[in-house]
């Protein structure tokens, strides 16, 4: 099956299942392509957090037709970049290199992806280099807060499980978990291809056809368990300069109607040096150096948060003026100079990212993964612009119908003095 969108995007699904998002643009030198495999760290057995990621590892360093090495040289050769993620519902391998590349890093990627050996002696090393990983996140405060938050926010379900897993749990996992967990959902129904710049759609077509249309199709995963928001107070002791500290609203799924008013929202909270936020915590009162609030949304939920990093006495007025600024969002209509700037700024950060091959491939494959179709730019711009003080006036209200629903800090401070604070 074929089909066009706007925008030049073809969409093709083969035979096995794999769904291939293609845009060709002439105007562009580089093209960017990435393979997204829909596993994740919510996809993860409790024996086996991280393996998601230790995967995502172990793709480089060896294949059934390269080395370690020859990955790397090859890598280099390209003259672009390589690379690879992991995140809670999906894994991306992806490149950007100059369009007479392409077919060079398409095959280093496909074999990395599908035909990894995983190697006994590869496995130790990689599963020593990702515990220094988690040391050194654990090691920084304004990053470990992130994910500590996510784990306290979703508990022991799916999203609230570390990407990169724990000590305890990489070490258990064993080479033969690994290859039944790469063979049951890195198949051709749970993949897609995106790809976008100069490249040319027929002869791409026939490449990815000739190097995925064997792959089989797979099973069909079992329906993800919802994960539940769980309100609460965490709080880690630690001899360290600032109160880091994340407070957590239960958001909005990926696909809802009503994401666009999300997007303003957040940007009028905290989505920039003038939102609401950082204007009264750091301008006004100079009370952070860093405060900011971010909206993470997953296939079927999502949580938005407000962090801030001050000092021990500052830190019961900037989680005051966060209550003060949540609640006045449900109560008073944002004025209609303030939503005026906030939609010119998302739809001006929208289209410096058509600029880049990258930003597009990897929006291709969100659209897909989470629509189901791909979203123009000229639709997104129209349903930013249809917002209105209603609609953030009453997601503020349902978003910031408790307050706050769940606080997680670290820092010198106790837990006694955090649930003082909170009241």
């Amino acid at each position: 099956m074929t089909a066009r969108s706007g925008a030049g995007v073809v969409k093709e699904i083969l035979p096995n299942g794999l769904r291939v998002i293609i845009e060709p643009l002439r105007e562009f030198s580089s093209v960017s392509i990435g393979i997204w495999v829909l596993a994740g760290s919510r996809d993860e057995g409790n024996s086996q957090s991280g393996i998601s990621h230790l995967i995502e590892h172990l793709a480089f360093k060896g294949t059934s037709r390269r080395t370690a090495r020859e990955i790397a040289l090859e890598i280099d050769s390209l003259g672009g970049s390589l690379n690879a993620f992991t995140s809670k519902e999906f894994t991306s391998f992806y490149a950007r290199v100059l369009g007479e590349n392409l077919s060079q890093s398409m095959d280093v990627l496909a074999d990395i992806t599908l035909n990894s050996v995983f190697a006994v002696e590869e496995l130790s090393k990689e599963k020593d280099v990702i515990l220094q990983e988690i040391s050194m996140v654990e090691d920084t405060p304004d990053d470990f807060i992130h994910d500590l938050h996510c784990q306290e926010f979703w508990a022991d379900q799916g999203l609230g499980k570390p990407v990169l897993g724990t000590q305890d749990s990489l070490l258990a996992v064993q080479r033969d978990q690994i290859v039944d967990f790469h063979g049951n959902r890195y198949r051709a129904g749970q993949m897609i291809i995106t790809a976008s710049g100069a490249l040319e759609l027929d002869s791409f077509l026939r490449e990815v056809e000739g190097t995925f249309g064997g792959l089989q199709r797979g099973e069909e995963p079992a329906p993800r368990a919802p994960s539940l928001a769980t309100p609460g107070i965490c709080v880690r002791t630690r001899p360290v300069e600032q109160v880091h500290c994340c407070v957590g609203y239960e958001g909005l799924p990926a696909d809802d109607d009503r994401r666009y008013a999300m997007y303003l929202l957040n940007t009028i909270l905290g989505g920039g040096m003038s939102s609401r936020l950082f204007q009264k915590i750091r301008e006004e009162y100079g009370l952070a150096y860093s405060v900011y609030s971010y909206h993470s949304a997953y296939q079927d939920t999502g949580m938005h948060t407000v962090y801030s990093g001050t000092s021990v006495d500052g830190f019961p007025k900037s989680l005051a003026i966060i209550r003060e600024e949540t609640q006045r969002l449900t109560e008073e209509k944002v004025p209609d100079i303030e939503m005026t700037t906030c939609k010119r700024q998302l739809k001006g950060n929208l289209l410096l990212g058509l600029e880049s091959t990258s930003n597009r491939m990897n929006q291709l494959a969100r659209n897909e993964i989470y629509s189901g179709r791909n979203i123009t730019p000229e639709e997104i711009s129209e349903r930013i612009e249809a917002v209105t003080t209603d609609d953030i006036r009453d997601l503020a209200s349902e978003i910031f119908r408790h307050v706050p629903p769940a606080i997680t800090v670290i820092g010198p401070v106790s837990e006694a003095q955090v649930h003082e604070i909170a009241g």
